[in-house]
């Protein structure tokens, strides 16, 4: 089965991740084992949780609430269409897409300026979240495509799926990020949440990003293969992972 992600073809082998998990080289992959706090994710392209500032991109199908401070009458619900441009009362329309939510709460006071006797207050809350997607897979209890809410983690996303099994492998959590521009390279990190879970060390989570996959092990290797051919029963994949590290 391909799936598709906001246009971007991914063919994902089931053994492809078994093999990432047992530390093998795959067609130049190498992962990243045991990785230092902050440095060195920056250096392979992931940042420590630590280091979420980034606010959240709005895209076609999330769902905002605008809200006016001391105009009650135009607090309003609004689902972002496909193309992106949204019909806000009484301004009309205004380009959403690609906006953060603070980037559009300024635009749209600046245009209803022109109604009300003072510059606004305006709030835009994202209530759904509907555009961008991670993917949650192996030794959890809900594996399956989740909504991305902007500031996440891999141990949210974890959460979100249900919560790691009991025979779930919490130090060696991996992390696939397909490069946006190229989706033939893809990075693979592996994160010990154990160390987040038992001792508090938030710098071994890692924020996440639009159709990252994150995999959680189990004890028992045979078992992948067929965790992750529920979701995705393909037998030929066009990952190509440049080196991150040299080991």
């Amino acid at each position: 089965m391909e799936v598709i992600v906001k246009g971007i073809k991914l063919v994902i082998l089931g053994s492809f991740l078994s093999l990432i998990i047992t530390g093998c080289t795959v067609s130049g992959i190498k992962t990243i084992k045991n990785p230092e706090p902050g440095a060195i994710f920056k250096e392979a392209g992931f940042e420590p949780a630590g280091d979420i500032t980034e606010e959240y991109t709005l895209g076609p199908a999330d769902v905002i609430e605008v809200r006016v401070w001391g105009y009650e009458d135009l607090k309003q619900t609004i689902a972002i269409p496909p193309n992106g441009v949204a019909t806000v009362y009484p301004i009309g329309k205004i380009e959403a897409s690609g906006l953060t939510p603070t980037e559009l709460q300024e635009k749209i006071a600046e245009r209803l300026s022109k109604f009300v006797k003072e510059i606004p207050s305006v709030t835009v809350t994202v209530i759904e979240y509907n555009y961008y997607r991670i993917y949650v897979l192996g030794a959890v209890n809900k594996p399956g495509l989740y909504p991305f809410k902007g500031r996440m983690t891999a141990l949210e996303a974890i959460t979100i799926a249900g919560n790691y099994k009991d025979n779930a492998v919490i130090r060696r959590v991996q992390v696939v990020r397909v490069d946006k521009d190229d989706p033939t390279v893809a990075k693979v990190i592996t994160i010990n949440l154990a160390r987040v879970i038992h001792k508090g060390d938030v710098s071994q989570d890692i924020k996440l990003k639009p159709n990252d996959i994150v995999f959680v092990p189990s004890s028992v290797m045979s078992n992948i293969n067929k965790i992750i051919n529920e979701f995705m029963p393909s037998v030929q994949t066009i990952f190509y992972v440049d080196s991150l590290i040299n080991d």
